[in-house]
């Protein structure tokens, strides 16, 4: 017997590979912009500078790795020469839990350059491949994602050492090396806290949603449609603010939790093989997505504030 649904696998398939733009896209891209500038315009003079980074926040489930990773792909198509001859080329890494500096280290040798470790190297041993290796490969840049796990939270000492380690990776003598440094808002009260690496770090905020702007309101409307088209449903009759004031409380007013479940009630809405899309469809995917009773949701209980 077969467990596999193909038309439902096909429509998650389609859903997932939609990326929409967002207005704070263009944040970011300037951002990215501004960052290999500079440091193009640096290294072309063959003297030693110190690069510039970004630094991204936001409310988790916001959208920012997913923002990040897709102008990354496009910056790392080949079509960008930096003064050595060679593309540019930054990678991602991503921290998993709370980490010291040295195994930073190790994680960026393998995740982010493909190497294998020994973790009996000592720390500088262990960053000295880190700039060898990035040398070699052409590597111009790290993006460490969900930084603030780097910060140990009683130590001040222990978070100035790592400060005083990121500002170095920028300042490296023989390979400078840009950094996105991303993360949950308190990230930037880290990063703050050290004025000398906070001014080489650019700002991009990731905001929630607020329907007392306009813009958001409007770009809400945009995104569920556009989702909606993909999908193959006219999202005209649930176009409302009502319905955009109880989808954005379902999700938290992150944007990323919004985009996950509209793709849930979609689904939801083609594995039933109906041709309306419907509030019960945002209903049972919000609560199969919770654990909740059937019926339990923002979009069903009239004074749904209190309560969610």
């Amino acid at each position: 017997m077969s467990f596999l649904d193909t038309a439902v696998a096909s429509k998650i398939s389609a859903l997932k590979a939609l990326h929409y733009d967002f207005p704070r896209a263009n944040d970011l891209r300037a951002g990215i912009s501004w960052m290999i500038t500079d440091y193009w315009a640096k290294a072309s003079s063959g003297q030693s500078f110190e690069a510039r980074g970004l630094m991204v926040t936001g409310p988790s489930r916001i959208g920012k790795t997913g923002e990040i990773r897709h102008q990354l792909d496009q910056l790392n198509d080949g079509s960008t020469l930096m003064p050595d001859g060679r593309s540019v080329r930054i990678v991602s890494v991503m921290l998993k839990g709370t980490m010291s500096w040295k195994d930073l280290g190790v994680h960026t040798l393998r995740e982010g350059f493909g190497l294998p470790t020994s973790g009996r190297m000592t720390q500088r041993e262990i960053w000295d491949m880190v700039g060898f290796h990035a040398r070699e490969q052409g590597v111009h840049g790290i993006h460490y994602d969900e930084c603030q796990h780097i910060f140990p939270r009683k130590s001040a000492e222990g978070r100035a050492m790592i400060l005083d380690s990121f500002k170095s990776l920028l300042k490296k003598p023989d390979w400078p090396l840009m950094l996105i440094l991303s993360g949950v808002d308190e990230l930037a009260g880290h990063i703050n806290s050290e004025e000398q690496l906070a001014y080489l770090l650019r700002p991009v905020p990731f905001r929630e949603i607020s329907l007392a702007r306009d813009a958001d309101v409007q770009e809400l409307n945009r995104l569920c449609f556009a989702y909606g088209d993909t999908a193959g449903f006219d999202f005209t009759p649930l176009s409302s603010m009502d319905f955009y004031r109880r989808l954005s409380r379902a999700c938290s007013y992150r944007w990323g939790l919004v985009i996950e479940l509209l793709i849930d009630a979609l689904v939801e809405a083609s594995r039933s093989r109906d041709v309306r899309l419907d509030t019960c469809h945002f209903c049972r995917a919000f609560t199969d997505r919770n654990s909740l009773p059937s019926g339990y949701s923002p979009f069903t209980i009239e004074d749904f504030e209190p309560l969610f």
